[in-house]
């Protein structure tokens, strides 16, 4: 017995059932992608918490063997702020010279765009009574995230302290920012 077959007997996917799994694999990948970017923007925003906190305790530090936080530097700035990303070996050097900590962590992209938008670490300190801060308190710092990526806009991450003084409040100027007083 011979059997024929037809046309109607073929097997196989038609052109539609094909382009509904492509559609489906397309948006489990599309997703994916997204979580992902996200879970790395969380990442990178935590280690700039644990980089803040770090670079505080070693300020303390040194405010403990010199009596005072360092200055900024002259040659590694943006308009006066001590930043990470014009020389990241060079941004809060004087905490190496030291012997404070051996390394200064810096932003994990380190990239600027102007000194209150872009990724990068700053620092700056003030001269004791200036922006209404307490003349009795003495000179104080700020050190700052300027952007995290998981802010929306110049909102800033929950773990932020802020710092603000009678006639400055620095809190909106970065992703992350505390500061503290000599006295």
């Amino acid at each position: 017995m011979v059997m024929e077959i037809g046309i109607g007997d073929r097997r196989g996917f038609t052109i539609v059932e094909l382009l509904i799994v492509i559609v489906v694999i397309a948006v489990l990948a599309s997703a994916s992608v997204s979580a992902f970017s996200g879970v790395q923007q969380r990442t990178r925003d935590a280690r700039r918490v644990s980089d803040m906190q770090a670079i505080v305790k070693a300020l303390e530090m040194y405010k403990t063997q010199t009596g005072s936080y360092p200055a900024a530097s002259t040659t590694n700035t943006i308009t006066g702020w001590e930043v990470s990303s014009k020389n990241p070996n060079q941004f809060l050097s004087a905490l190496k010279t030291a012997n404070v900590v051996q390394n200064v962590p810096v932003d994990p992209i380190n990239t600027e765009q102007t000194i209150t938008r872009g990724f990068l670490y700053k620092y700056y300190r003030y001269d004791a009574g200036t922006n209404g801060c307490p003349l009795s308190r003495g000179a104080y710092y700020i050190l700052a995230v300027g952007d995290a990526e998981t802010a929306a806009g110049t909102d800033q991450l929950p773990e932020s302290p802020g710092f603000q003084c009678a006639s400055r409040n620095w809190s909106g100027e970065g992703g992350w920012v505390t500061g503290n007083f000599t006295n």
